[in-house]
């Protein structure tokens, strides 16, 4: 099977959501559909290998989309863009979910996401519940400072405080010169910064009670960790999962790339995607055309 990256974009969205690729086009009629999201600063290109592994392995699609403001979105932070995760979970994501739905129906359909991604996914996941086969959280858990090891809350509480501080005070957030993130506009640090202080997802802008939909949601997840990684640890990892009592969920560890740093494991498998892919499609196929795939 030929991958090319891009091969095509989906079907037409909103001019809000950001460019999307899919890889693995010449897929099966029943094969599994999966829509990956990246970490906060990182663009859909990093993750080509694993892109390209996945959609190999499963002899399926693979979509991979920028978040708004990261890649090839047009909506920077240095140009004044204005959005939170409110814009992303509850515009951007269904969107591209609806799209993938329509172009490739009766197929079973997943969101892949990574960190942020997999917290973004997560919260999306209550508007199109009915479109999706299951979530995979790879490395992703919430950003609350005290779901990290004791001895680290400290050192997390100021990394956080020094982030808001930043968002607060500046035009919008420099995570290119920060060294974490990316650069980001005011309102989605916020966002980020009221869930690594409270633990909680409570969207800037929006009415929705994303707690309690979460407490609701009704899927199978699979959570992949990174051993050794000090940016998902076990304990954030938990607590996202401890939001959501009503899913089926897996939970697994895996090596990563051992010869590189803690902080860079937590990216660098989308590089080495050997190092996470095998646990990954054994549950996608597990849970695919068999597993119940629900129709909008």
């Amino acid at each position: 099977m030929e991958l090319e990256l891009p091969l095509e974009t989906c079907p037409p969205v909103p001019e809000s959501v950001p460019a999307h690729y899919v890889v693995g086009e010449r897929a099966g009629p029943a094969a599994p559909v999966c829509l990956c999201l990246p970490a906060m600063g990182l663009a859909a290109r990093y993750y080509r290998p694993f892109a390209e592994a996945l959609a190999q392995a499963l002899a399926g699609t693979v979509a991979v989309a920028d978040l708004r403001g990261q890649g090839e979105s047009q909506a920077r932070a240095r140009r004044g863009a204005r959005f939170g995760y409110r814009e992303i979970v509850e515009q951007d994501l269904p969107a591209l979910l609806d799209a993938l739905a329509g172009r490739f129906p009766c197929r079973p359909l997943f969101v892949v996401g990574h960190s942020l991604g997999g917290q973004l996914a997560t919260l999306a996941a209550v508007h199109r519940q009915d479109r999706l086969a299951g979530l995979v959280l790879l490395a992703a858990g919430t950003a609350h400072y005290r779901a990290w090891p004791r001895a680290d809350r400290r050192r997390a509480w100021l990394t956080v405080s020094g982030v808001r501080a930043a968002a607060t005070l500046l035009p919008w957030y420099p995570g290119s010169v920060l060294g974490f993130g990316g650069d980001q506009p005011r309102r989605l640090m916020r966002d980020w910064s009221t869930n690594a202080f409270s633990g909680k997802y409570q969207l800037a802008g929006s009415r929705i009670d994303y707690e309690a939909r979460l407490a609701a949601l009704r899927l199978p997840v699979l959570a992949v960790t990174i051993r050794d990684d000090p940016v998902a640890p076990p304990g954030a990892v938990n607590e996202l999962l401890a939001k959501l009592p009503q899913a089926e969920q897996q939970q697994l560890e895996v090596e990563g790339v051992p010869s590189d740093r803690p902080w860079r494991r937590h990216f660098s498998w989308a590089r080495s995607p050997d190092t996470v892919l095998d646990p990954i499609v054994r549950w996608i196929r597990a849970h695919g055309p068999a597993g119940g795939h629900r129709k909008a």
